[in-house]
């Protein structure tokens, strides 16, 4: 029986061989091209069907708009008036880290919008929903707690909106004032 293990083991590699398993380029045992052509990166890739888009009710997309303002209404409102004060103390080093520790927030809460937006047929309320997802993107970008005060510019609008859409459906918001 031990005499026929490097028979099998053989036998083994050249299936693995013939069958294009043993190596990682496209050419047999020889060194010559193998009856398997490779796909090249710029080959063209048979498409795949696309997963079915979700779409939001009116109410879980105001379920999901509430839960991002719960989160940002207690901590982050402390933590912006943490900010605050050190910016008005000149304490630039307490301002930056507070900025820092925001900034995950604020693009998380632009993601959460966008994403949203992505699934509501409404196009008032994805209209909503974008522009909220631009104005916590740019305040991920602030460098000052001074920038704050042109928040409200571009979220009354959008808020506003989202109040509207989510009473008539039932979802009155919550987390919002």
């Amino acid at each position: 029986m031990p005499r026929d293990l490097p028979l099998v083991a053989l036998a083994a590699g050249l299936l693995l061989t013939v069958t294009g398993c043993g190596g990682s380029t496209a050419e047999g045992a020889r060194g010559e091209p193998s009856a398997t052509p490779v796909r090249s990166a710029t080959s063209p890739v048979t498409p795949v069907s696309p997963m079915p888009q979700i779409t939001f009710t009116m109410a879980t997309a105001c379920e999901t708009v509430d839960s991002v303002y719960a989160t940002l209404s207690s901590g982050t409102q402390t933590m912006i008036a943490k900010g605050v004060r050190a910016e008005a103390l000149g304490e630039t080093s307490t301002v930056h880290a507070v900025l820092a520790k925001l900034k995950p927030l604020f693009l998380s809460t632009g993601n959460t919008f966008a994403d949203t937006a992505s699934k509501v047929s409404d196009p008032d309320m994805k209209a909503a929903l974008n522009k909220l997802a631009e104005a916590a993107r740019k305040e991920a970008t602030f460098s000052s707690f001074a920038q704050f005060r042109s928040l409200e510019s571009m979220t009354a609008a959008p808020e506003a909106v989202l109040k509207q859409k989510c009473s008539q459906a039932g979802s009155p918001l919550q987390n919002i004032e």
